[in-house]
């Protein structure tokens, strides 16, 4: 077989000759070919026209032939009642809606970001031939230039997922069902990797190769399963085959209804059918090989884009969450294989084979980009994991006869691949490793010097410490280069982390187990109970389950939800990275050197106290009552003159989340579908607060919570309403809220929290959509919790976790009552939500005497408490009264401890997360002020007297402080803890005589561990 190096096929040929080869090794002659002179005009554009899975935070591109004009490009748009658009570039969107954009021009190019983008939706792109003063003839009269279809991240309700594209191309190319499908942009190459595309994200544990998942060699009437690994992650499937496809092989796809979607709803099933190329008919492997051009570190770093005016080899990364970041690409080399040139008409397909990887610097995270996380990722790789398959052609903005002109009508390049992200620091990896699947990324190529150079472009969209996506803009630079040879990876991977950790208690049942590794792992025939096992210690068996990989991740999700109060195993075999290095084990990892992770599951005791509300976003966790014109109301139960919430908003982009202290039974959490009906009911509401339909949405339900996802976000300025439905008794109706004890939920705990006070009422709650911003959600739980069984009590088999607890101490006592102290255990042991919103930096107005700091740094990060309530476990007094005699009253229980935040002074509970001088990480710090409530507190004198208490609606303020870290497996932990101590005076009264018990939650005794979502899985 002949071989031969790219370059040395057109090596001192012009850029227009590339794509009229005949073939390697040929000779010519005769007279040079002159092109004829083109007309300027549009040159390059990103996205391409027709492209799919194109994120919000795209940045667009259209790049031109001459000098764009500004003025031209800012005239107006409009579109009459015919369709017709009106002005030089103008968005459109549904509707024939103008979407508001401000390009901005820089000689040849225009670019623009907008936040007007909705997800799954298709806009169009105008430009017309006066941007560039006229003359083009590449540029429509009247069509779009630029059609595109907008990634779906959320799940789509009451709708069927279905496929839109297949390897970037119309799903119809490949259908079997169609009389006359259309053509396809570019042909399937043996070589090719199968990149299915969906309408809305999947259940990705339901993807499996050989049932949900079929793609097979067809014979006649004989099929033979292709054997490859597999990623799925949110709507994308990619299936790269071990071994390159037969060419001229008719091969079958198969999507069953087994594959569903996030709301359970299930494809209906499609078989499609593709017919590989040849790419080696000339039987001469002809490989290249590239060097990023300009790289970080090397002499004239950076260079300009001639696409898009930005710096090469450089990523620019913005979120609200950590700020703007740029990071830059090092030198790396990769090899290419290219298609026989002479057999496509122009076109040179070629493919880089996974395993290779792209050298990154990394970050030094800063949160809001200003206050430092103490969290660095170290040098970050992106390293392709399928197949990369690419094509070079003639430019589509131009006839396919026309020749190639660098200027006018250069080389046009598409890549589309898939990466995980990882990074060198185990900490910063855990936070940053990820999948990011079918990046399509599209450029130009010209020829100088006999070295041919590509640009591509793409935006990246990245996850960002689970809390939020944000853009990464990319120009990837590279050139032929014979002499450089790609670095062989000898690095033998680890496992750095597991959730949950080995040794670890209280996992929840429902939530995904992961393992972090140290770099992508190459998942072909990796199955379950084989290189990964998964056992109940307990019971002894295997447990069924079903794995998916996210970046470096490796998630395990059993097929049913685990049992309480067990002892499980995660047992490691036999598993290698892309370049085929094994697995070492050693004493540092997260087995700790045995390759086996064992934890037990949460146990929540069978209970017949009902569940309740923790928090709600955005709402408040109990019945309100007290409405007003400025207020949304106060707690039922609470004191008349207990101060009210305000009104509640949520921003347009945010979902709903509610969290419960007890395991909920699923199966009661339905959604309305018509106002007034089912037991989770979200409403749009009129100006007279009347009900004129539901919102479309998916709920996501979780063992203590649910999510509310809606279908295109909140219409700003609509009052919308939450109801949660509890019933009017302490029997589980249909259409109720209920526990897995079949106890509904109690939507007043104020009015009590013990047997028999569930049903009542519903939780309602008001609240107004505002506009999209920069703030991020972040719902923090208090975890580990000690009250599994959220009944008010530290039950036996419950486990005390100090982490989250108050410690009391008596210190006084008055009137009638002459002796009291702590019976048995002096803490409360606290659980619930504590859901926070993050703002934009600002500067610093604090005073950090407040809380015994030095604050460094110019800035202040605002986090916005939301109205919660902190349930804490009941503590046991014995006490001495004397009323003309002495008299024990021993054994008197609290009861449930109830905490609402409360807005002191119609403020909302703002608190802050800044530097600290000397201290590594950042801190987080907050004046909370609390209304404290014991509603089944009972004092009865001889069981005959009975001794009224005010331990209801009782103002307490803590000074809390403490850093904010990320933990081992990615989450966010903020560990806060009470810096002065708390005063509470229990006024009691009997016979009208009146007492006091003085109670102290000493300094530093108020301890809290908020912990973020995991950051991979369902939870």
């Amino acid at each position: 077989m002949k071989q031969f190096s790219f370059l040395q096929c057109v090596s001192g040929l012009t850029a227009a000759t590339v794509l009229v080869l005949s073939g390697c090794g040929g000779g010519g002659g005769g007279d040079p070919y002159v092109p004829p002179s083109l007309s300027d005009g549009v040159i390059f554009t990103y996205p391409i026209d027709g492209q799919t899975d194109v994120h919000l935070g795209t940045r667009f591109y259209v790049t031109f032939s001459k000098n764009a004009s500004q003025s031209a490009v800012d005239a107006a748009c409009s579109v009459d009642g015919s369709g017709n658009v009106t002005g030089n570039f103008c968005l459109i969107g549904p509707g024939d809606a103008v979407i508001s954009i401000a390009p901005s021009v820089s000689g040849k190019i225009v670019q623009f970001e907008t936040d007007q983008l909705q997800q799954g939706t298709r806009y169009e792109l105008y430009v017309r031939s006066a941007v560039i003063g006229g003359g083009s003839t590449n540029l429509p009269a009247s069509d779009p230039l630029v059609t595109f279809l907008t990634t779906q991240s959320d799940p789509v309700s009451g709708v069927a997922p279905t496929v839109t594209a297949i390897n970037g191309e119309d799903p119809d190319v490949y259908s079997t069902t169609l009389p006359s499908p259309p053509d396809a942009r570019y042909p399937m190459m043996d070589f090719s990797t199968m990149r299915v595309e969906f309408s809305e994200p999947l259940d990705e544990k339901t993807v499996q190769v050989g049932t949900s998942f079929e793609f097979v060699e067809v014979n006649g009437a004989t099929e033979t399963p292709v054997v490859g690994a597999m990623v799925v992650r949110k709507q994308h499937i990619s299936f790269d085959p071990d071994e390159d496809l037969t060419p001229g092989v008719t091969y079958r796809l198969r999507l069953g209804s087994g594959i569903v979607d996030l709301n359970g709803e299930a494809v209906n099933p499609v078989t499609y059918e593709m017919v590989p190329v040849n790419s080696n008919s000339c039987d001469c492997v002809i490989t290249q090989r590239f060097n990023t051009t300009a790289a970080y570190g090397e002499a004239g770093f950076p260079q300009t884009s001639r696409l898009t005016g930005r710096p090469l080899n450089a990523i620019d990364l913005y979120s609200p969450l950590i700020g703007s970041n740029d990071i830059n690409l090092r030198d790396i080399t990769l090899e290419a294989r290219l298609a026989d040139p002479s057999a496509f008409g122009g076109l040179i397909p070629f493919v880089i084979r996974k395993g290779v990887y792209l050298d990154i610097t990394g970050l030094d995270l800063r949160l809001g980009g200003e206050v430092p996380a103490n969290l660095q990722t170290g040098d970050i790789t992106a390293s392709f994991i399928t197949d990369v398959t690419g094509y070079m052609d003639r430019n589509p903005y131009r006839p396919y006869s026309t020749q190639v002109d660098d200027d006018k009508s250069p080389i046009f390049v598409y890549l589309i691949f898939d990466l995980a992200l990882t990074s060198a620091d185990p900490n910063g990896n855990a936070v940053l490793n990820q999948t990011i699947p079918h990046v399509q990324a599209t450029g130009t190529a010209y020829i100088e010097d006999g070295t041919l150079y590509i640009e591509s472009v793409r935006t990246l969209e990245m996850d960002l410490l689970g809390l939020d996506r944000a853009p990464a803009h990319l120009v990837l630079a590279i050139n032929s280069d014979l002499v450089s040879t790609p670095v062989e990876d000898t690095v033998a991977p680890t496992i750095t982390s597991a959730y949950p950790g080995d040794g670890s208690a209280d996992f929840p049942v429902r939530d995904e187990l992961s393992l972090i590794f140290s770099e992508p792992m190459d998942n072909a025939g990796v199955d379950p109970q084989d290189e990964i096992v998964l056992t109940n210690v307990t019971d002894g068996g295997q447990v069924a389950f079903q794995i998916t990989w996210d970046g470096s991740t490796m998630l395990l999700q059993p097929d049913s939800p685990l049992a309480y109060n067990k002892t499980y195993q995660i047992t490691l075999g036999a598993l290698t990275d892309l370049a085929n290095n094994a697995l070492v084990l050693d004493g540092a990892d997260a087995t700790g050197g045995d390759g086996a992770i064992q934890f037990s599951t949460e146990n929540p005791t069978a209970t017949t106290v009902g569940p309740v509300v923790s928090s709600i976003h955005s709402g408040a966790a109990c019945t309100l009552t007290g409405a007003d014109a400025s207020f949304a109301g106060r707690c039922s139960g609470g004191l008349s003159g207990d101060e009210k919430y305000l009104p509640f908003t949520i921003p347009a982009d945010v979902r709903l989340e509610v969290s419960f202290s007890q395991p909920m039974d699923l199966s009661t959490l339905t959604l309305g579908s018509a106002c007034g009906s089912g037991a989770v009911r979200v409403e749009e509401l009129d100006g007279g607060g009347a009900c004129v339909g539901v919102v479309d949405g998916s709920l996501i339900a979780d063992t203590r919570s649910f999510k509310f996802v809606p279908r295109n976000g909140w219409v700003e300025g609509t009052d919308y309403r939450l109801t949660l439905v509890a019933g009017a008794n302490t029997s589980c109706g249909a259409g109720e809220i209920c526990s897995e004890n079949g106890i509904p939920l109690n939507p007043d705990p104020i009015n009590g929290g013990q047997s028999g006070d569930a049903g009542g009422g519903n939780i309602v709650n008001t609240f107004t959509a505002v506009a999209a911003n920069n703030d991020v959600f972040l719902p923090l739980k208090m975890q580990p919790f000690s009250d599994q069984n959220g009944n008010g009590y530290l039950d036996a088999g419950e486990t005390a976790h100090s982490e989250n607890s108050a410690g009391v101490a008596v210190t006084g006592v008055g009137g009638i009552v002459v002796g009291a102290l702590i019976d048995g255990d002096p803490n409360i042991y606290l659980s619930g939500s504590l859901p926070v919103t993050v703002g934009e930096p600002e500067p610093i107005t604090v005073d950090g005497l407040t809380w015994g700091m030095t604050i460094a740094g110019t800035s202040q990060i605002p986090v916005t408490v939301h109205p919660g309530i902190i349930y804490g476990t009941s503590i046991r007094l014995d006490t001495t009264a004397r009323v003309i005699v002495t008299i024990p009253i021993n054994n008197v229980d609290t009861g449930v401890s109830i905490l609402r935040l409360r807005q002191a002074g119609g403020e909302p509970v703002t608190g802050y997360i800044v530097e600290e001088e000397g201290v590594a990480e950042p801190q987080f710090i907050a004046q909370l002020d609390l209304y404290m409530d014991a509603p089944d507190m009972v004092i009865e004198v001889l069981g005959v007297i009975s001794v009224a208490h005010d331990l209801s609606s009782k103002p307490v303020q803590v000074t809390i402080k403490g850093p904010v870290e990320f933990l081992e497996d990615g989450r966010i932990l903020i560990t806060p803890e009470s810096l002065s101590p708390v005063d509470l005076i229990v006024n009691v009264s009997a016979l009208n005589l009146p007492g006091s018990i003085l109670l102290q939650i000493p300094s530093g005794a108020m301890k809290m561990s908020l912990i973020g979502n995991p950051l991979k899985g369902r939870q």
